[in-house]
């Protein structure tokens, strides 16, 4: 039985070798994991602090764009002020256009005529000389 007793108490020795060794695994796995959840924790307080920097240059940006908008939407409410504006001025000049269209025929039809009587009065002028 001595020999039975010393190969239950080797395979008992290398049982608890064996467990040791799965033990001091555990335990480095363990180190690993938790060194790795250190990581893991700075990683995350570097993202929400890059959140934040994100979340502060969007709403910065987004202040910006709608300052833009606005002021782009004030620039076509002038443009379409102004683009009315010539459009009646338009309107307006072409109506002086034909005024003084209308007024040169007219002076030049006065013209005629005043050149026409000027002609029949010298006549009536030679007419009157002569009697």
């Amino acid at each position: 039985m001595a020999d039975e007793e010393k190969k239950l108490l080797a395979l008992m020795e290398a049982m608890f070798n064996g467990q040791k060794r799965t033990l001091g695994m555990v335990e480095a796995a363990i180190e690993k994991f938790n060194s790795v959840e250190i990581e893991i924790t700075k990683l995350n307080r570097k993202m929400n602090g890059l959140h934040d920097i994100t979340v502060r240059q969007h709403s910065e940006t987004s202040g910006r764009l709608d300052a833009i908008s606005a002021r782009l939407d004030e620039t076509e409410r002038l443009l379409d002020d102004r683009a009315r504006d010539l459009a009646r001025t338009q309107i307006d000049l072409a109506g002086q256009y034909n005024d003084v269209l209308t007024a040169l025929r007219d002076s030049a039809h006065a013209s005629r005529s005043a050149d026409e009587l000027g002609a029949r009065l010298a006549d009536v002028e030679n007419k009157i000389a002569h009697l």
